[in-house]
């Protein structure tokens, strides 16, 4: 999964690693029925977590709930940098 997603055995094992120094572990999860029986999505892998890829529309909703989100915080961080 590593070399697929980086390109390289180099790289992969790089990401490998900086992602065992902080704490992550990979595991491998048996699926409990065939994998015939699942419905399969295009995902992609963040931060190694990997999630069914969003829709253009979903990732602009996403986009602006996260800038709603965000613009009071960055406001108190603006302030208090000004004074």
């Amino acid at each position: 999964m590593f070399v697929d997603h980086f390109g390289t055995l180099l790289e992969a094992d790089r990401e490998l690693w900086r992602a065992t120094v902080r704490g992550w572990h990979l595991y491998s999860v048996p699926l409990p029925r065939p994998a015939g029986d699942y419905r399969t999505y295009p995902i992609e892998i963040t931060e190694l977590c990997a999630r069914r890829a969003l829709s253009t529309d979903e990732r602009a909703r996403a986009e602006q709930q996260l800038r709603t989100f965000v613009a009071p915080h960055m406001a108190a961080v603006q302030a208090l940098r000004g004074s």
